[in-house]
C-alpha cells in the first residue's frame, strides 16, 4: 500500500522540521488570518508530531523534555511560526508531564492514546478573569455532593481553549485555610454546564488559538479527579511553569536560528553592505545562538534526569535571548534593512514571547537573591 505524504514523515531521521518545511513554511496566511489551521494540525497527527513525549505503551514514541524541544526548535526554524509550535508543544507538555505523571491506568488509556493519534486537543485551565494565577485569588469551586463535584467558575487564556476537546481545570476544593487546597479535574468539552468562550483577539504568535471557559454546576465523578485531592497546585501548576519555560526554549532558538539565517540571506543580496565590523557582529550573533542552544539543551536534561533544578539555566536563557534579540534588531535597523515577510513577523513572535516570560523571570531572580541575603 502507498504511503501518504503525511505518513512519510514517521520515518524522516527529523520528522518536525520536515513536516513545517512542507506544510507551515508556505502558509502565509498562519501569520495573518484568525482562524486556526485544522487541516494543518489534522496532518500532524497523522504525521505522528503528536507521538513525541507520549510512553510507548500508550502509541507514543516515549520520548523526554529534550525530545520535544529539538523538536519545537527544528520546526521553527523550517516553518517560521513560533505560535504553531507553542499550540503543539504545549499539547504534547500536558501529555508528557500532567497525565503521565497524575492520571491514572484508565485515564491514560483513555486520553494518552487519543493524544498519540491527534484525535484530542488538551488544554490546562488555571487563570482567571481579573484574577490571573494567583492562587490566593483563584476563585473556581469543586464543591464534593455525595459521589461527583460541582464545578463553578470561569477560567481565561486558555492555550488552546478554543479548539480543546479535553480541559483540566483547576479548582478549590478547601477554603478553610489560608493555603487553599486546589485539585485538577478532567473536564471533556461536552460536559453539561461547560461553555467554551469566543477565542481572544491576538495579534502576535498567531495562530496559536487563545479562549476561556466557564463551568455553571457542572458535575464531575470521581473518576475524572486528576492527581491527589488538594495538591494540584504545588504538584501540577509550579513544576508546569517551569517545564513549559524550558520546552519553550526549542521554538525560541528555532525562532532565533531562522532570524539569524533570513538576516544574512538579506545582507548576501547587498555584498556592499559587508565589511569587517559587520562579519564580526554576525560572529557575535551566531556565538550567542550556539550558547542559548548550550543552555536549552542542558536544562531540558535537567528535566529528563531529574537532578537538579533548571531555574538557573532558565533565567541566562532568557537574558541570553533577549541580548541576541537587541543585537540583530541593531543589525537589521542600522543596515537599513527590512526583512522579508517571515522575518518580520518572526521578529515580532520572538520578541512577545521574551516579553511575557520576563516579568516570571524577574520574580525567579528576586526568589534567588532573597535567599541568598538571608543565608
Amino acid at each position: 500500500m502507498k504511503k501518504t505524504e503525511t505518513e512519510n514523515f514517521k520515518t524522516s531521521k527529523n520528522p518536525a522540521g520536515a513536516f513545517a518545511s512542507q506544510y507551515v513554511a508556505s502558509r502565509l496566511d498562519l501569520q495573518t488570518g484568525q482562524e486556526f489551521p485544522m487541516d494543518i494540525w489534522q496532518k500532524m497527527g497523522k504525521a505522528g508530531l503528536f507521538k513525541i513525549g507520549i510512553d510507548r505503551m500508550y502509541g507514543g514514541d516515549g520520548g523526554g523534555y529534550i525530545d520535544l524541544l529539538k523538536a519545537g526548535e527544528s520546526f521553527v526554524r523550517n516553518g517560521y511560526n513560533l505560535g504553531l509550535a507553542l499550540s503543539w508543544l504545549y499539547q504534547q507538555i500536558i501529555a508528557h508531564y500532567i497525565l503521565r505523571i497524575f492520571g491514572t491506568r484508565e485515564q491514560q488509556s483513555q486520553y494518552l492514546l487519543a493524544a498519540a493519534a491527534g484525535k484530542i486537543t488538551l488544554s490546562f485551565a488555571v487563570s482567571e478573569p481579573g484574577r490571573g494565577a494567583h492562587p490566593k485569588q483563584l476563585a473556581t469551586t469543586a464543591r464534593k455532593q455525595g459521589s461527583v463535584y460541582i464545578l463553578n467558575g470561569e477560567k481565561t487564556y486558555l492555550t488552546n481553549g478554543p479548539i480543546a476537546g479535553v480541559f483540566i481545570v483547576l479548582a478549590i476544593t478547601d477554603d478553610t485555610t489560608p493555603q487553599k487546597g486546589f485539585t485538577a479535574f478532567i473536564v471533556p468539552r461536552t460536559t453539561e454546564g461547560v461553555t467554551v468562550t469566543q477565542a481572544m483577539a491576538l495579534n502576535f504568535l498567531k495562530p496559536s488559538p487563545h479562549g476561556g471557559l466557564k463551568l455553571e454546576n457542572c458535575r464531575i465523578g470521581r473518576k475524572s479527579v486528576l492527581g491527589k485531592e488538594g495538591k494540584a497546585w504545588q504538584d501540577m501548576v509550579v513544576p508546569m511553569g517551569e517545564i513549559e519555560d524550558v520546552v519553550m526554549m526549542g521554538p525560541a532558538l528555532g525562532g532565533a536560528a531562522a532570524l539569524l539565517s533570513l538576516l544574512v540571506s538579506a545582507i548576501r543580496e547587498r555584498p556592499s553592505e559587508t565589511d569587517i565590523t559587520l562579519q564580526g557582529e554576525l560572529g557575535a550573533l551566531h556565538a550567542i545562538l550556539q550558547t542559548m542552544r548550550i543552555i536549552a539543551y542542558e536544562a531540558a536534561g535537567r528535566l529528563d534526569r531529574n537532578n537538579a533544578s533548571p531555574v538557573p539555566l532558565m533565567i541566562t536563557f532568557a537574558r541570553t535571548a533577549t541580548e541576541f534579540h537587541e543585537r540583530i534588531t541593531q543589525i537589521a535597523e542600522r543596515r537599513g534593512i527590512t526583512g522579508s515577510f517571515e522575518y518580520t513577523y518572526l521578529h515580532r513572535d520572538l520578541e512577545s514571547m521574551l516579553a511575557l516570560k520576563k516579568g516570571l523571570m524577574q520574580i525567579r531572580q528576586k526568589k534567588i537573591g532573597s535567599a541568598l541575603l538571608k543565608t
